[in-house]
């Protein structure tokens, strides 16, 4: 059984959120999971597409989690930002 979930976050940090987590996207090795994402001009898209509910629920975290981090790194840095 195929399980997909889509996954919009709308945000202004959208980019700065995919840049970071794009490297995990073409180097992490999911056997029974693939993800996509995309980005628009303020929100982000996470595409996952699972072969069953536990690879689904284990890419879910793994995913969110790398998102939130990106989320919290950017806010606590953006202070820090150098203005062009």
């Amino acid at each position: 059984m195929k399980v997909t979930a889509e996954l919009i976050f709308e945000t202004s940090d959208a980019e700065s959120i995919y840049w970071s987590i794009l490297p995990e996207v073409k180097t992490t090795d999911f056997e029974r999971s693939v993800v996509d994402i995309s980005i628009n001009e303020s929100d982000m898209a996470l595409n996952i597409t699972a072969s069953d509910l536990v690879s689904m629920r284990s890419a879910l975290n793994a995913w969110l989690r790398l998102v939130q981090i990106a989320y919290e790194t950017r806010q606590v840095t953006q202070p820090f930002l150098i203005k062009e």
